[in-house]
């Protein structure tokens, strides 16, 4: 099987350049990241192989695919699109077909087989058989019931999607590297990547996780107008102002409590040994301070001589 190739006409100059693998980016020349440059274009088109479609993604330019302006189109071979002056044609590989030869099956044994006794009436009195049950589980109408999406609503659900994919590792992992890889190098496009992911990553959105993660995420943009703004600096402030008053009131019920222990073991050994604490701060009291006490005593005595000489 051949590559996909796309035929591109420009004024009176045909080229015919093959598609890349995944995904062909076109768009003006010295565009960054663009793979087939067109001259005049103002934009950007991406084309994929798998399955065959172009996607307009940037740019005032309409996108006509067979005479009908759309936003995307799905390819088949011949299909005709134009875009800034140019003219696509695509052309679909090749397939190659093989003979296959099949050996004629064994003829398979007679077996006789007996006849089969004829039905016997049932009297016009007898009941009729039961009817099967009903098959349990949701029916096809229940089934069917689901919202269907379209336009940005359509494009916010797939960005979102391929976001939580990736982030709960459910995603491909080269899709994830390659859409990693164009982000740090400043190709980053949000759709061409949700695409890619959710494209190469199967059936990863029926995935509990998915759904658990879709509602925890939910749940977070309904609370995120209380966590900035007036009010949430006003919560977290009041939230600050409660833990400073339980760290108080923790540290001084825990002063509360080593004090009373202490105050009891001295109660304690007063009682039982006779034994106070008196004479030690008695003692210490006065190797500290004996010249201390005495200077005030000796300075007071002075004054009070000097009294009869000043009347």
């Amino acid at each position: 099987m051949s590559d996909p190739k796309l035929e591109i006409t420009t004024g009176d100059r045909t080229i015919v350049t093959p598609l890349r693998p995944g995904l062909t980016r076109i768009g003006a020349p010295g565009s960054r990241g663009v793979h087939v440059e067109i001259e005049g274009a103002a934009g950007e088109l991406h084309v994929w192989d798998e399955p065959p479609k172009v996607v307009r993604v940037r740019g005032d330019d309409a996108l006509i695919v067979d005479g009908d302006m759309v936003e995307e189109g799905d390819l088949a071979g011949g299909t005709v699109f134009a875009w800034c002056g140019a003219k696509f044609r695509f052309e679909a590989p090749a397939a190659v077909l093989e003979e296959i030869v099949e050996e004629a099956p064994a003829p398979r044994p007679q077996v006789a087989v007996a006849s089969r006794p004829a039905p016997v009436a049932l009297p016009s009195s007898a009941p009729p058989p039961p009817a099967p049950p009903a098959p349990s589980g949701p029916t096809e109408a229940v089934h069917g019931d689901r919202v269907q999406l379209d336009g940005a609503e359509l494009v916010a659900w797939r960005r979102m999607a391929a976001g939580m994919l990736v982030e709960l590792n459910l995603a491909e992992k080269r899709a994830t590297k390659r859409w990693q890889s164009a982000v740090m190098e400043r190709e980053w496009d949000p759709d061409a990547a949700a695409r890619d992911i959710l494209t190469s990553s199967g059936d990863a959105t029926s995935d509990p996780r998915f759904l658990e993660r879709a509602g925890r995420l939910e749940r977070d943009l309904l609370m995120a107008s209380f966590q900035r703004g007036v009010k949430g600096a006003s919560r977290r402030a009041r939230g600050a102002a409660r833990n400073t008053t339980a760290f108080l009131v923790a540290n001084v019920i825990a002063i509360a409590c080593y004090s009373a222990i202490i105050l009891a073991l001295l109660i304690l050994a007063r009682v039982k040994y006779d034994w106070s604490l008196d004479g030690i701060i008695d003692r210490m009291v006065d190797a500290v301070t004996p010249g201390l006490l005495a200077a005030p005593t000796s300075l007071l005595t002075a004054l009070l001589d000097l009294l009869p000489a000043l009347r």
